[in-house]
């Protein structure tokens, strides 16, 4: 199964990596997409998105919502596709906006 996160605000990145991780843990494939607030989010906490990424999670933040937001390492750039691909490829999506 593959679950996908969107993120859209700037205080719910502990909620998705705390989902993301419970999926992991279960073996099912996450995917994350952050926009708007939520590049900020990834941005803020170069950590937690760490972990996830460690933990095998893919995550894309839209190009246009991190202009002059510096990234973690691992952070995938994209834009509204990736957004739509997550959202086609999940089986589950939980979006967090």
């Amino acid at each position: 199964m593959k679950l996908g996160l969107i993120l859209g605000t700037r205080d719910d990145l502990p909620t998705a990596a705390a989902i993301a991780f419970a999926a992991r843990r279960a073996d099912h494939e996450v995917a994350m997409f952050a926009m708007d607030a939520g590049a900020h989010a990834l941005s803020a906490d170069p950590e937690t998105v760490a972990l996830m990424i460690d933990a095998d999670c893919e995550i894309i933040v839209c190009s246009n919502s991190a202009v002059d937001v510096p990234m973690p390492d691992g952070v995938i750039y994209g834009s509204q596709d990736d957004h739509a691909a997550v959202l086609v490829t999940s089986d589950r999506v939980v979006a967090l906006t």
